[in-house]
């Protein structure tokens, strides 16, 4: 901008991330696990307020999703950039519509930190925190859009299970000492039409 304009416009300072990716880091393997999830949430939502420009992080409920606070590409990008600097690793552009809600970006976060903890006590805690999510109210357009997700990760998720326990033993065996009835049970499964 040229000097003689400058003085014009005037831009509010925004706030910084205060947390370094070593001390986050630390903080949260000096927890149990239970706690660090909930600490991730709190640097999550307070970089989203700042973003948003909210005097506090209060206002931004954990399951609320980031279209519905009024995140856009340029505010999605900046707080990107603010969580990369809290992490200390690069992130994805597409980081809020990949995980769409500030409960879900810390645990994504939690897993970039803490890639060393336990796969068992980790998915737990993913599946609590999911389990309370659910539990929330949801308007019908925003239940729907979920829905369709869990039904595309379920659908992933058999496959990939499938996969690593039919590694380990022949299905033909399975299949050839299935009766009819269990066969067409298992097709109207597979269809969703039971």
């Amino acid at each position: 901008m040229p000097a003689l304009l400058r003085g014009l416009v005037r831009n509010p300072p925004r706030r910084t991330a205060t947390v370094d990716a070593g001390s986050l880091r630390d903080r949260l393997l000096a927890l149990p696990g239970a706690e660090r999830a909930d600490v991730l949430l709190d640097v999550v939502r307070e970089n989203v307020a700042a973003v948003l420009r909210y005097a506090t992080p209060a206002g931004i409920a954990p399951t609320q999703s980031f279209a519905t606070l009024g995140f856009d590409s340029l505010t999605a990008v900046e707080l990107r950039n603010r969580l990369a600097a809290v992490v200390g690793s690069r992130l994805p552009t597409s980081l809020v519509f990949d995980y769409p809600t500030p409960v879900l970006l810390s645990g994504h976060l939690l897993g970039l930190l803490l890639p060393a903890t336990d796969p068992a006590e980790r998915s737990t805690e993913t599946l609590d925190r999911l389990e309370a999510m659910l539990a929330e109210e949801w308007d019908g357009a925003e239940a729907s859009r979920v829905t369709a997700r869990l039904e595309t990760l379920l659908v992933r998720w058999r496959d990939r299970s499938k996969a690593v326990v039919g590694s380990g033993s022949d299905g033909d065996d399975d299949l050839d000492s299935a009766t009819d009835d269990e066969v067409l049970r298992y097709i109207d499964d597979e269809l969703g039409l039971s």
